[in-house]
């Protein structure tokens, strides 16, 4: 069986450059590679393929799954779903997306398609179970209906991928270490890049501030990471948090100005209930309670209450 792969090694060593093209492509819209790693990556994936027994055509399918369009919550150049990502270990949140790691994305991706396979026993029925998910292709499988089957690509689809298109430059990237969360504010102001093409050189990170994932740094084009020092981000991004806490406590206090000026003081007579005030003054019990610190809706004659107009 290794001897079929080393064969089909020499029969698709053509493709591979041409299909460097296709980590190049991601590479520019993703930010994932440098030229060196776009390389490394197909080899990695190519390694990965023969060590696991898989079919080398398999390379080739994050390229033709970029053109089409999937079910679910998908990303990275697998188009891996989130709920996969998670079964295999990858963290996928509101503010880290492990999914735009390339290489941990092609292992979790390589993971799914193996076990499709050894579930459905045939290569082009694991691709239709990832690009699909099982539960579609088990409904199709067990209505009779193939429609799905003779629309989806196939081991001999990627076979064909087309080529000869011209290779992308890619920029050359530098990684800067951090430990401590950095204002996207703070990097657009000290390096000068746009927000959009930093989030496209750093697509895990989701937050802002940017919080530090173990393992990750802070990718930027070479000629700005030789200009900075991740010192720098930290003073800013302590400087614009500052700044925006006071600016927040100055609104408050401005909102909590505008609302003395006007209230009432209204006094409790007897036989009032709190929802016979609030419907008087057109307001909700739950505020009077909230402006008055109210535990209950009990009070007492003589009480004083203050009631936001």
């Amino acid at each position: 069986m290794r001897v079929r792969h080393i064969f089909r090694f020499s029969a698709v060593m053509t493709l591979w450059v041409f299909g460097f093209v296709f980590f190049s492509a991601v590479a520019a819209s993703e930010g994932s590679l440098s030229a060196d790693g776009e390389k490394r990556l197909a080899e990695f994936t190519y390694d990965e393929l023969l060590s696991r027994n898989m079919p080398a055509e398999l390379a080739f399918l994050p390229n033709a799954i970029s053109n089409i369009s999937m079910p679910g919550n998908r990303a990275g150049i697998w188009a891996l779903d989130a709920l996969d990502a998670v079964r295999y270990g990858l963290r996928v949140d509101l503010i880290h997306d492990q999914r735009y790691d390339d290489t941990i994305c092609t292992l979790a991706a390589l993971n799914c398609l193996q076990e499709y396979f050894e579930r459905y026993g045939e290569w082009d029925m694991a691709i239709a179970a990832y690009l699909h998910s099982p539960a579609v292709l088990n409904a199709c499988l067990q209505s009779g209906d193939s429609t799905l089957l003779l629309h989806t690509l196939t081991l001999s689809d990627l076979s064909r991928m087309e080529k000869g298109a011209p290779l992308l430059s890619i920029e050359e990237f530098s990684t800067l270490d951090f430990d401590q969360p950095v204002s996207l504010e703070a990097i657009t102001h000290l390096t000068g890049i746009s927000a959009s093409d930093f989030s496209k050189a750093n697509p895990i990170f989701r937050s802002d501030p940017l919080v530090p994932l173990e393992g990750y740094g802070l990718r930027f084009p070479v000629e700005i990471a030789n200009n900075i020092e991740v010192d720098s981000l930290y003073a800013v991004t302590e400087r614009l948090v500052a700044a925006r806490e006071a600016e927040v406590l100055k609104k408050q206090k401005q909102a909590e100005e505008e609302r003395k000026q006007t209230s009432i003081i209204y006094t409790v007579k007897y036989g009032d209930t709190l929802s016979e005030i609030a419907l008087k003054y057109r307001v909700r019990v739950s505020d009077l309670k909230k402006w008055n610190k109210l535990r209950s809706d009990f009070i007492r004659e003589r009480q004083k209450l203050i009631i936001y107009k």
